[in-house]
């Protein structure tokens, strides 16, 4: 999408970038598209010519510029994918720094200084500036909270547990769930059979909202240590995005299971980062 509409903004097709050529079989690490592709017959003016992200491609269409109010000359850089420009947005930059994305899945990534890929688990890498993005995904996350609950439920909840953390009571409950909607994990676990683990349950929905948000915030920690055994480093400092990121409680449960910080993102919305993106390459 992201080819094809700086095609129509510029009148020039065929450009791609680094991180949205990388699922069209881009090897990212010797910035070339690999042989194996190239000896597929395969026309060579079908293949884009790749950019790094960010960077200026050509001037938007005066007649586009005319349409949308623009000024007459305004550049048009490469982009790159969605959940890459909202880690931008997120303000991490530096190895070490993980973003975790806590929406209906979760989605964790660590910048490094080299690239990680590990197919049995999901795990792959995309250049971020002069750095690498690694991370894998699990089926674990938002939709299996919503599958118990409402909202408006979560909310009510969330307030009662805050008022144990902030009276100094509240206790861990360490029932080790694996919360999962259907059987399958993807990663830190590759077993595509792994059941979900949600027993015992306690008879309080409260108790059981708080085992669940305990349980992914063990899926994140595993995962964390998935990729330092894969060679990327373990987390500094965790910035949240996502939905579930300004959760409290569940913030101060991934502090204790993690042993790191973890802080709200600078921006949440991918267009942001996009925008950090070219005023940072202008």
């Amino acid at each position: 999408q992201a080819d094809w509409l700086l095609g129509k903004l510029t009148g020039q097709f065929g450009h791609s970038d680094h991180n949205n050529a990388l699922k069209l079989g881009y090897d990212a690490i010797h910035h070339c598209w690999p042989k194996w592709l190239l000896q597929l017959d395969i026309p060579a003016h079908c293949l884009p010519e790749v950019h790094p992200p960010g960077k200026s491609i050509a001037t938007l269409l005066p007649a586009v510029a005319k349409t949308f109010g623009f000024r007459r000359v305004v550049n048009v850089c490469a982009g790159t994918t969605d959940s890459t420009a909202a880690i931008i947005a997120s303000g991490a930059s530096s190895p070490g720094t993980e973003v975790t994305s806590l929406g209906s899945s979760l989605v964790m990534k660590v910048i490094a200084e080299k690239p990680v890929f590990a197919p049995q688990y999901g795990v792959y890498s995309q250049p971020l500036r002069s750095h690498w993005l690694v991370g894998g995904a699990s089926n674990s996350g938002g939709e299996v909270l919503k599958s118990f609950f409402t909202i408006q439920q979560m909310e009510l909840m969330t307030g009662e547990l805050m008022q144990q953390i902030n009276n100094g009571i509240f206790t861990f409950m360490n029932l080790n769930y694996y919360p999962l909607i259907d059987p399958g994990e993807r990663f830190p676990i590759p077993d595509p059979q792994l059941p979900p683990r949600l027993q015992p349950r306690p008879e309080s929905n409260t108790l059981f909202f708080q085992a669940l948000l305990e349980g992914m915030a063990d899926i994140e920690t595993l995962s964390y240590q998935r990729l330092l055994e894969l060679g990327a480093p373990y987390p500094k400092i965790i910035r949240s995005i996502g939905g579930g990121a300004a959760n409290p409680v569940w913030r101060t449960i991934r502090e204790h299971k993690t042993g790191v910080h973890v802080k709200l993102a600078a921006y949440e919305q991918a267009a942001a980062g996009a925008a950090i993106l070219a005023q940072s390459e202008w």
